[in-house]
């Protein structure tokens, strides 16, 4: 029997538990932690037994781990000194997730040259976990074939604070509505920060960072077909859904399988997943992140792809232009502002 893959983790003191849980269910071995708040590293890993880490990019470019796990990156991926020690992790083998997008702007991504170089920076940290890439959309992949064609598409991410933030689940919703349906025209969206009240209007900035609320937003396309997202980490639970309406009637994929309805309302293909009887059920955040650590690691679970870091950037941030003009907004408008920078 091999040894369990090493893992290191960078975390909020507040995370610890989800990681903990995280770690037992994708069988890893925990050997070190840190924090991106200052001072915080030695709370964060007595939380989780471990010994603390002081600097993410040296514990990248040196821990002796098999696996960096980014539950909260902070600051990380803002600076074009963050490269380096990505690719130095790479060149020793050490894979890297993050639960959080890097880089977190499409400014960031073009300032950084983070898509220069062979190998590619961009590909040695997996945003996870990806819903494409989940066991119910995996299932659902000759259905999904079948299906044809998707309409209108809703996307539903939502997740409490722990698990990700507000910009994490965006970024998320906008990479399944770009796997499905491509580069909408534009987006019309609307913020509602955690704090709100009465005559306080929160606006969200300009990146995916440190952003935290609920979040809704229309997309058209140039040929008709639409899609609607609803992200959040402020809903108490973790959830990712997708309803797919086209000619063949509507398909819901769900965190335990999918279901294929008819335009008649027959079904016609269904598979759902239930737990072990008497036994203690996994939370979907822990199961979903921890069968994404797991796929990474297992060099038989083939490849999830590169992503289009820059259309999904792209159509993120047009999201958070829109909700503070109130207007609908383009994702090739946030293209070429980056291409002027």
């Amino acid at each position: 029997m091999s040894e369990p893959a090493r893992v290191v983790v960078w975390l909020e003191e507040h995370q610890a538990s989800l990681v903990g849980r995280v770690v037992e269910a994708a069988g890893l071995r925990l050997v070190g932690a840190g924090s991106p708040g200052r001072g915080r590293a030695g709370a964060a890993a007595a939380a989780l037994g471990v010994g603390a880490l002081d600097d993410l990019r040296a514990a990248l470019a040196e821990a002796d781990c098999d696996l960096a796990l980014l539950a909260s990156p902070g600051e990380f991926g803002a600076s074009s000194a963050d490269l380096a020690p990505l690719l130095a992790a790479r060149s020793r083998g050490v894979r890297i997730a993050s639960l959080e997008p890097i880089p977190a702007t499409a400014i960031e991504l073009a300032r950084g040259d983070w898509t220069g170089g062979n190998p590619r920076p961009i590909d040695a940290v997996r945003f996870c976990p990806l819903a494409r890439s989940s066991r119910s959309f995996r299932d659902a992949a000759d259905v999904l074939q079948m299906f044809g064609q998707v309409r209108t598409l809703a996307v539903e991410t939502c997740c409490t604070p722990a698990e990700g933030s507000l910009g994490a689940r965006l970024f998320s919703a906008m990479e399944l509505v770009h796997w499905l349906m491509g580069e909408p025209e534009t987006i019309d969206a609307a913020f509602a920060g955690p704090a709100q009240g009465p005559g306080v209007h929160a606006l969200p900035g300009e990146t995916l960072r440190n952003l935290h609320g609920d979040l809704t937003a229309n997309l058209r396309y140039a040929d008709g077909r639409a899609a609607c997202v609803l992200a959040s980490d402020q809903s108490g639970r973790w959830s990712r859904t997708a309803t797919l309406l086209g000619p063949n009637g509507r398909l819901r994929v769900f965190e335990d399988g999918f279901e294929w309805v008819s335009l008649t309302g027959e079904k016609v293909d269904q598979a759902r997943r239930t737990g072990k009887r008497g036994s203690e059920p996994v939370p979907h955040a822990v199961e979903a992140i921890a069968e994404s650590l797991s796929r990474l690691m297992d060099p038989a679970a083939g490849d999830e792809g590169p992503l289009d870091h820059e259309a999904i950037l792209c159509m993120s941030q047009a999201a958070l232009l829109s909700a503070r003009t109130a207007n609908g907004e383009s994702p090739a408008t946030i293209r070429r502002m980056v291409s002027v920078q």
